[in-house]
């Protein structure tokens, strides 16, 4: 009688264990070797999902993505305050979230995004998506706080996106080189207590 394939080789597991290794040693510092270790598949079960490890890496993103862009919006939804209210709070919770674990190892999209900036057109565009999808829920968060008058209108929406995308992203890179999420906290308070707030009338 043929033995059920076990959990740790089933696509998702996979994946999931890949996460971890890529956002801690990075693309190019996480050999398939390593991979298969992790995962405790060989190399023929390996090939039997993906084609390639950068195949895999573009499946990973996609993944990572679709299960973040998911607990952001269910935690995001609980929350009934004031739009510009409720930004603050959903990202003060992840630098929450980034304090409670062992390593500030950060977003794994941030940091792919600057290790292979200049990689193949499958990874570029998979990385591009992801981030095209946030900045847009970003923008839309910032069109809905200048409708209701809480952030300055003299800068549309996708600028206020782009720059505050940016800003973070920065951050995010002093975060894993100080060890602290004290740059976050900083960009945050800068934000919402300075550069989002409506010009006063002189």
């Amino acid at each position: 009688m043929a033995q059920g394939r076990r959990p740790e080789h089933d696509r998702e597991q996979i994946l999931e264990k890949g996460m971890q290794l890529f956002n801690k040693l990075g693309y190019h510092g996480t050999g398939l070797t390593a991979i298969l270790k992790a995962c405790r598949v060989s190399k023929g079960s390996f090939y039997n999902f993906f084609g390639s490890k950068e195949e895999f890496a573009v499946e990973m993103i996609e993944h990572y993505h679709s299960i973040e862009c998911q607990r952001w919006d269910t935690e995001y939804a609980k929350l009934d305050y004031p739009q510009l209210e409720k930004m603050r709070i959903q990202l003060e919770n992840e630098i929450n979230k980034f304090e409670s674990e062992d390593d500030n190892f950060g977003c794994l999209i941030a940091n792919l995004s600057g290790e292979l900036g200049n990689a193949s057109p499958a990874l570029k565009e998979a990385i591009r998506h992801s981030t095209a999808y946030v900045l847009e829920s970003i923008e839309q968060d910032f069109k809905q706080c200048q409708l209701d008058g809480s952030v300055r209108n003299d800068l549309t929406p996708k600028q206020l996106a782009h720059l505050f995308w940016d800003s973070w992203q920065g951050a995010l890179l002093r975060m894993k080189v100080d060890s602290s999420t004290a740059p976050l906290h900083e960009l945050v308070n800068l934000y919402w207590n300075h550069i989002l707030l409506p010009h006063k009338e002189k």
